[in-house]
């Protein structure tokens, strides 16, 4: 093991003068800020700001008397994003997903028993994350089909939160059905649009160019009020369209653009002996487009593709302009509270630490699918 560590040092810290100077400099002024950072974290961090508001920082003015609704939804996020990952993970360590999942699920019944209900949630969710992926690991047929299993399982829980009120949805479980539902639409939309800028026929080329460039030439609020506004005026007056559907359809707009220039490079960078190939054997345009050009070219842009999701998923606080409580705003929403006025550090690190967890998460399983699509993964 010290043999491993010092070839490590030695080759990624050590391996030229210039590399020295900089870790020597660079690995005692993070171990000193390191320091700061935890003696503030454990002494000096006033965190009952952050356990008496967890509510509204989850789940915003969702009803309390319909909690279970928001945990049901969590346990079923829980178990897509477990499912997801478990595909491009190792399959002969499912038994060691298993037993992790297993012992944070007893860490949440000893969390719920001791009355740390958010706690338990959390050990819950996390449990569910590591039974889905030891399910998809050992037996990779549950997982087929994971993108209309994504649209059933959020078209679900949508239907599930309804009965508490729409406008009532906030918090990190308002950010991250935001950022799942204009994921699931946006990329099909992308993906049309892309193809339709190939075209051959100039006015559908013509239009899917322009729609791209003049989405991807103004800022995002832009595009979020114009549909908060414009929307309504589609639909007679007597239909409600809420404000969270509004805004999601400015989201799915916006970010349709980016996908489509992502797929048109994928599409472009897929050989042209591809298609005549294709071509050669009797396939149809549209045969050859979805199931010869299209996968190679998702293959190629799923680091973009992901980024994007990554985006969406920072830019979600931008609902703010139409009165949504995303997490963000929830976390100011226990600000304005003179009770808790003073804690804004704990409050905004706690903000940062689920945004970075989050993202990493999703970074991770980016990374091991493009490990599993690429030629040389086994």
């Amino acid at each position: 093991m010290a043999m491993t560590i010092g070839r490590w040092a030695r080759y990624n810290l050590f391996a030229s003068p210039s590399s020295s100077l900089l870790s020597v400099v660079s690995i005692p002024l993070t171990v000193y800020v390191g320091v700061l950072a935890a003696r503030w974290a454990l002494f000096t961090a006033h965190w009952p700001v952050v356990v008496d508001n967890l509510t509204v920082l989850l789940v915003g003015t969702f009803p309390v008397d319909q909690i279970w609704r928001a945990l049901v939804a969590g346990a079923g996020l829980s178990a897509l994003f477990g499912m997801t990952i478990g595909l491009v993970l190792i399959a002969r360590r499912w038994k060691g997903y298993a037993i992790a999942a297993a012992l944070l699920a007893v860490a949440a019944a000893a969390s719920y028993g001791t009355h740390l209900q958010w706690i338990a949630g959390a050990f819950g969710c996390l449990s569910i994350v590591l039974g889905a992926c030891a399910a998809t690991s050992r037996w990779p047929q549950v997982g087929r089909g994971m993108g209309l299993l994504w649209l059933l399982g959020v078209g679900t829980i949508c239907a599930l939160l309804a009965p508490a009120g729409v406008d009532r949805w906030g918090g990190l479980l308002l950010s991250i059905l935001v950022t799942a539902i204009a994921t699931l639409l946006s990329l099909p939309v992308g993906i049309a649009l892309a193809f339709g800028r190939n075209s051959r026929f100039s006015s559908l080329r013509l239009a899917c160019s322009g729609y791209i460039e003049l989405l991807r030439s103004v800022p995002l609020v832009c595009t979020v009020y114009w549909s908060w506004i414009i929307i309504p005026l589609v639909f007679p007056p007597q239909v409600h369209i809420p404000d969270l559907a509004r805004g999601v359809a400015g989201f799915v707009l916006f970010y349709a653009a980016y996908a489509a220039e992502y797929v048109r490079s994928g599409i472009q960078g897929v050989p042209q002996g591809q298609s005549e190939a294709a071509q050669s054997l009797g396939f149809s345009k549209l045969d050859e487009s979805f199931i010869i050009v299209l996968p190679q070219a998702l293959k190629a842009v799923i680091p973009a593709l992901v980024g994007n999701v990554l985006d969406l998923f920072n830019n979600v606080p931008a609902l703010f302009i139409i009165g949504l409580t995303d997490f963000l705003k929830a976390g100011q929403t226990v600000l304005a509270n003179p009770q808790y006025s003073s804690s804004q550090y704990e409050v905004y690190v706690f903000l940062f630490a689920a945004y970075l967890a989050i993202g990493s998460l999703i970074s991770y399983g980016a990374r091991r699918i493009e490990l599993k699509m690429s030629q040389g993964a086994r």
